[in-house]
C-alpha cells in the first residue's frame, strides 16, 4: 500500500441527522452531536478537491443526505468543478417528484436506496418512522425516469436498491430482488457490520478468515472522510472519531492528509502493529483482498 498524494475519494457528511430510525443501524449504538455542514466549509472542501482532479465525492455518511436543505446546490457546485463520480445513499423518504427532477438535473452519477424488504410490517418494525409505501413509490418513479432518459440518450445516474443479510429480511430476499430488478440497475445484498467495522454473521467471518496475517486497509491510503463539523474520520466505519487525525476547518485537506497523526495510522497498518483503536478489530480491510472488492452479493437484470 502506498499513500496517494491526495485522496481519490472524499466522503463529505452533509448531515448526520436522519428521518428514519433503523433498529439495526449503528446510530443506535453511538452518541453524537447532530448537525448540518455549513456551506462555507463545504465550498472550501470542494474547491480544494477541484485542484486535485480526478476525485470522487460521496456526500453522505451517518445520516440522510436529502435532509440537507442545500443538497441540490451542493451537488451542482461539485459537478461544475469537475468532481465525480458523485455517489449518495438515501432511504428515499424525501425523494418526491421535485427532488427526483432536481437530482437528475444535477447530473449525479450514482444513487443507492436502502429499502431492505417489501413487507410493510417488517419494514415498520425495523425502520421506525419510515414509510415503505412512500419510499418504494419514490424509487420506482426515479428508476423509471432514469430508464426513459437512457433510452433517449440522456444522462442518468446508476440506480441501486439494497438490503442487508439480517434475520428479518432473509426470508423475503428473493421476492425483494425480483420486485426491484425491473426498476433499477443493481440490487445489492450487504453483510451487516457493527459500529466497529466487524462483520456480524459468524459464518461470513469464518469464510473470510483465510489470511495468514493482518494486511493493511486501503482506505487510510486512498480515502478521506469528513464529518459534518469538519473533523476527520478514519473511514466510513468510524462512527465516533476514534482518533484525532485532523480538522479541515483549521487545515487544508492536503495538510490533514499529510498530518503526523494520519501518517501514524498508516504506519500502524504497514507494520501490522495495532493499538486498541477501531482499526485493530475491524474486518473491512478484507474487502480489498477479495476477488470483487465487496462482501455481499449484487444482482443485475
Amino acid at each position: 500500500m502506498e499513500k496517494l498524494n491526495f485522496p481519490d475519494r472524499v466522503t463529505v457528511e452533509l448531515t448526520n441527522d436522519c428521518n428514519v430510525s433503523c433498529t439495526f443501524c449503528n446510530r443506535q449504538k453511538v452518541a453524537m452531536d447532530i448537525g448540518y455542514m455549513d456551506e462555507k466549509l463545504y465550498y472550501k472542501i470542494i474547491d480544494e478537491m477541484a485542484e486535485h482532479l480526478p476525485v470522487k465525492l460521496v456526500p453522505f455518511f451517518r445520516g440522510e443526505p436529502l435532509m440537507h436543505p442545500q443538497i441540490i446546490e451542493f451537488i451542482q457546485y461539485a459537478k461544475e468543478k469537475g468532481i465525480g463520480p458523485i455517489q449518495i445513499a438515501s432511504n428515499a423518504l424525501l425523494l418526491d417528484e421535485k427532488m427526483q427532477d432536481a437530482l437528475l438535473e444535477t447530473g449525479i452519477d450514482y444513487m443507492s436506496f436502502s429499502l431492505d424488504t417489501i413487507d410493510p410490517q417488517i419494514y415498520k418494525c425495523s425502520r421506525l418512522h419510515g414509510d415503505l409505501d412512500i419510499s418504494s413509490k419514490n424509487v420506482e418513479a426515479m428508476g423509471l425516469k432514469c430508464r426513459e432518459r437512457k433510452k433517449k440518450g440522456l444522462s442518468a445516474p446508476t440506480i441501486q436498491v439494497s438490503t442487508i443479510n439480517i434475520a428479518e429480511y432473509i426470508p423475503g430476499q428473493k421476492e425483494f430482488i425480483q420486485k426491484w430488478l425491473p426498476y433499477v440497475d443493481v440490487v445489492r445484498v450487504y453483510e451487516q457490520h457493527d459500529e466497529k467495522g466487524r462483520l456480524v454473521d459468524p459464518e461470513i467471518r469464518a469464510k473470510l478468515d483465510v489470511f495468514d496475517e493482518r494486511k493493511p486497509c486501503r482506505k487510510v491510503f486512498t480515502d478521506m472522510i469528513i464529518y459534518w463539523d469538519g473533523r476527520l474520520a478514519l473511514c466510513n466505519y468510524d462512527w465516533e472519531e476514534h482518533r484525532n487525525i485532523g480538522n479541515v476547518n483549521t487545515m487544508t485537506l492536503k495538510e490533514a492528509w499529510d498530518s503526523k497523526e494520519y501518517e501514524s495510522v498508516r504506519h500502524m497498518h504497514l507494520c501490522n502493529q495495532f493499538d486498541k483503536g477501531i482499526c485493530a478489530e475491524c474486518h473491512h480491510w478484507k474487502i480489498d483482498y477479495t476477488q470483487d472488492g465487496f462482501i455481499g452479493t449484487s444482482y443485475h437484470l
